[in-house]
């Protein structure tokens, strides 16, 4: 069964719950021209995920994209750059590696 992805926060837990430890670190460490290039290959995925979803899950998706990020004109692209935002902002918080003296 697939998950319940009907919100930012569940699709964000679910992607980087199936992710590996050294791709989190990757993510985590990237800039924003980095950011760009996971697009095309996590980007995929995610639209995977989301089209695999019934019509009112991804209609609620789009909902919570809309309000999480103030933009009331987002649309199915911009929503998944956003989540995939807020993927690299979680695990740059959580992952990033830090200078230990």
């Amino acid at each position: 069964m697939a998950p319940n992805l009907n919100t930012v926060d569940h699709i964000v837990n679910e992607i980087i719950a199936e992710m590996p430890l050294d791709d989190r670190v990757r993510t985590a460490n990237l800039d924003e021209n980095g950011l760009i290039a996971l697009q095309k290959g996590l980007g995929k995925y995610l639209w995977h995920l989301i089209d695999n979803q019934t019509e009112i899950v991804n209609e609620n998706l789009l909902a919570d994209c809309i309000k999480q990020s103030g933009n009331e004109t987002l649309d199915e692209a911009e929503a998944a750059t956003y989540i995939l935002k807020e993927i690299w902002n979680r695990l740059r918080k959580t992952h990033k590696l830090r200078v230990v003296k």
